[in-house]
């Protein structure tokens, strides 16, 4: 008798990594994130590694990525988040259900890789770079009234954390722009943003193409360029801060450049015992700052109400 040959056996289709909601297209029934959010990814490293793209950052750090939402909600492509932040983060991960954005709620030891660091504070955002300004954005702001100063002017300082630390700062004494030479300013790493707290998003950083003649075009806007000194100039109480300056700040190990120095109109030094040839860039920073803020008459206004 003729045997009937079996039926072959089917392999079981291996399971496939999770589908990125941002690439289906109609097919995803968006979930509310109370109601629980998507599974965690095996490699959730390598998942955001597929999606970052070339003027794509991921951001961490919870001020830094408030600030990212509220500013330019826009530009977020995937948020992955810790479980013990979830429910400060709602809002957020409500807004990337509404908007078809992929999010994940992952272990804190992924959040380490994700984001390079160990300081996440539990959430990381991939989202659009933050955008550098130029000169041209920078006189536009001015002629139509947007920025009255004060400015920072970066010679020399290359540290992204300084840059975070200065950032900070001038978010909290009303600096309406960080200015510096293109490709000698530090870029607006995700440590430097971190350590800002939510000030790379209040603060444009812009870059010059060639201060040497393009400090002068903010002196014909009616800026005076003050440089700071370890040797030389008048003390912060003496020297006149108030109104349109544009303050230079240089590194510790070399200080301001003789070519940037020959520009400024005055010179300003924070006196001390001598012990130490400087102070810290961000330190003498907010001293200063703070000695401008007096100037403008804005001690006695609470902070957040903005300057003049």
């Amino acid at each position: 008798m003729k045997r009937s040959r079996p039926s072959p056996r089917r392999s079981a289709r291996p399971a496939g990594p999770p589908v990125s909601p941002a690439a289906t297209s109609g097919r995803r029934t968006v979930r509310r994130p109370e109601e629980g959010a998507e599974a965690t990814p095996p490699s959730p490293a390598g998942t955001i590694a597929r999606h970052q793209g070339r003027a794509e950052e991921k951001y961490h750090g919870v001020r830094a990525c408030e600030a990212l939402f509220a500013r330019r909600p826009g530009d977020i492509i995937r948020v992955y988040v810790a479980e013990e932040r979830r429910r400060h983060f709602l809002r957020l991960l409500d807004h990337c259900a509404r908007s078809r954005l992929g999010f994940q709620v992952v272990p804190a030891e992924s959040l380490a890789r994700l984001s390079g660091s160990m300081h996440h504070e539990g959430i990381v955002i991939l989202a659009r770079a933050c955008r550098r300004w130029t000169m041209a954005d920078l006189l536009r702001a001015i002629d139509e009234g947007g920025l009255q100063g004060p400015f920072l002017y970066l010679d020399g300082v290359q540290n992204p954390h300084n840059l975070g630390a200065i950032l900070r700062t001038a978010a909290h004494f009303g600096v309406a722009a960080i200015l510096g030479g293109q490709g000698d300013l530090p870029p607006l790493s995700p440590a430097a943003v971190r350590v800002a707290e939510g000030a790379a998003e209040h603060v444009p950083v812009c870059d010059l193409a060639d201060p040497g003649s393009q400090l002068p075009q903010l002196k014909r806007h009616g800026f005076r360029i003050v440089a700071t000194s370890s040797h030389r100039g008048r003390p912060p109480g003496a020297a006149a801060l108030g109104g349109r300056i544009v303050l230079v700040l240089g590194s510790e190990g070399e200080g301001i450049s003789k070519a940037i120095a020959a520009l400024a109109d005055a010179a300003v030094q924070i006196p001390g015992t001598g012990a130490v040839e400087s102070l810290n860039v961000s330190v003498a920073c907010g001293i200063l700052l703070h000695e401008a803020w007096r100037q403008r008459g804005d001690a006695g206004r609470p902070v957040g109400e903005g300057t003049a």
